[in-house]
């Protein structure tokens, strides 16, 4: 890991096209960063991106909530092929 020391308004670049910029330090030693990349450089806060990968592994990991009843389903579908008009009947009208 390479430390620096910045003051508000300095810059560090990364590679020929990300440039951070130190924006602001708050009185409580928040630091406040812009950074400028190309569209295709993808910029995460470390906190938010574990806390996707912790849902997306607890969604992986549940059990499913609802089950499908195929009987049911077909039953549905039968119902529903009766009920609307067919072609032949809508043609010969």
């Amino acid at each position: 890991m390479l430390a620096l020391t910045r003051e508000i308004g300095q810059k560090i670049l990364i590679g020929d096209d990300i440039v951070v910029t130190v924006l602001s330090v708050s009185p409580n030693g928040r630091v406040r960063l812009g950074i400028e990349a190309p569209r295709h450089v993808r910029i995460d806060r470390q906190e938010v991106l574990d806390r996707i990968r912790q849902s997306n592994m607890e969604a992986a990991n549940a059990a499913p909530t609802t089950t499908v009843d195929a009987a049911a389903w077909a039953l549905y579908g039968a119902r529903r092929a009766k009920a609307s008009p067919s072609k032949e009947s809508t043609q010969n009208a």
